[in-house]
């Protein structure tokens, strides 16, 4: 029996996409056979059961290893020193009792691999975050600017941790390959996307037939994200309602896609309601007539991303309308499956959302095709691969 350490520097529960990505991957591991064990910052004074929950996790149904806090002024600080030091520390016990450590942590990996060279640990990557680094600016829609010499130590660390890790799992095709140019070939490099939830019991649920019809889009409202975009296509689709869930009340964010919506005149056809659990999500989803993926093209989204909520989508049974770039057809296919668009252009984005609402069998047809895709996409199947790379290097 396998057993595995994943380390995540993240709060417990984060139900932003990367926590929600953590917490399933850890219990689907432990459905499949793994002795699994999170590794997360306790953040939260909820018990651990309480906040499985949140993730649909039956009680017991992974184990978690909490890192305590400090607490300060009211609130809950871990600095990222600290928690380096004690996952460091708790990783290495790991494995000198013959556990895989797995992370998605580029600093904790490089130093557990400076420690302990080609010891069991693997690395997934999301991104190659020395891309994502010089990016970051135009990204999130700040004024960073990125630093020579710290993009210059992103680099040199992927270059060690892909030089060390016994194997590497990357989540799309296009960030092994981006790894391999830049650093050169190696062996052990698996490509697992991201997942989704898919009960055994699930059934097509047909066509969404609220009147009017709902556009849906799940997720943050980062300008990489496309909601700009999306609000500009709407405009142009008068009987559609877009419902957005994702980003914080009050933040920049959310007060730039509020402000678009207004000055367009259609602020009344658009709900923004923040962030919601995960529950109140898959019942909009049951609601959506389409589900729209806007991402913008960047370095990084053009070949890097693996969107969780695509999957969702594809698991519920809707039509997606989806920005068409190289890493979005490395699961989505034009016509079949989705109905894909140039990104960055509203005016095209309004007629793949103007074409799926008007055809219903071209939207059934689409919509059932990616229910069936979805089961390759399940966090089980995804738990079962991982398995098979663990088992590679024990």
């Amino acid at each position: 029996m396998t057993a595995v350490l994943i380390a995540a520097d993240v709060r417990f529960p984060l139900e932003r996409a990367n926590g929600v990505q953590i917490v399933k991957t850890a219990a689907a591991l432990s459905r499949a056979g793994a002795v699994a064990t999170l590794l997360v910052r306790d953040s939260d004074p909820r018990p651990t059961d309480e906040i499985l929950n949140l993730f649909g996790i039956a009680p017991g149904g992974v184990r978690v290893r909490r890192i305590a806090v400090l607490h300060r002024r009211g609130s809950f600080v871990v600095p990222r020193t600290a928690f380096l030091a004690r996952a460091l520390a708790a990783c290495l016990a790991a494995l000198h009792r013959g556990a895989v450590v797995f992370t998605r942590d580029l600093q904790l990996a490089d130093l557990l691999l400076s420690v302990r060279r080609r010891a069991r640990v693997v690395y997934e990557a999301h991104a190659v975050e020395s891309i994502l680094y010089g990016e970051r600016g135009a990204l999130y829609g700040t004024a960073d600017r990125p630093q020579a010499a710290k993009a210059d130590r992103l680099r040199r660390r992927e270059a060690r941790v892909w030089r060390r890790a016994r194997a590497f799992v990357a989540t799309t095709t296009g960030i092994r390959d981006t790894f391999t140019e830049q650093f050169g070939a190696r062996t052990d490099v698996a490509v697992i996307p991201n997942g989704c939830d898919v009960p055994a019991d699930r059934t097509f649920p047909g066509l969404a037939t609220e009147r009017p019809p709902r556009v849906l889009y799940a997720g943050q409202l980062y300008p990489w994200k496309g909601v700009d975009v999306l609000v500009d296509a709407t405009a142009r689709v008068p009987a559609a309602r877009l419902v957005i869930l994702g980003g914080i009340a009050g933040e920049a964010d959310a007060g730039r896609v509020r402000a678009r919506a207004e000055a367009l005149g259609i602020a009344d056809r658009v709900e923004l309601r923040g962030h919601v659990p995960q529950a109140e999500v898959a019942r909009e989803l049951a609601r959506a007539r389409v589900v729209a993926v806007p991402v913008r093209q960047t370095e990084m989204t053009r070949r890097h991303t693996s969107p969780l909520k695509a999957f969702e989508a594809m698991a519920a049974g809707r039509p997606i309308v989806a920005s068409d770039l190289p890493s979005s057809r490395e699961f989505l296919r034009h016509g079949e499956n989705a109905w894909l668009v140039p990104p960055d252009d509203a005016a095209a984005l309004a007629d793949g959302l103007t074409r799926l609402l008007g055809d219903a069998a071209l939207s059934e047809r689409i919509a059932r095709t990616a229910f069936d895709d979805a089961v390759a996409f399940s966090w089980d199947a995804r738990a079962r691969r991982l398995l098979d790379v663990f088992a590679e290097i024990a």
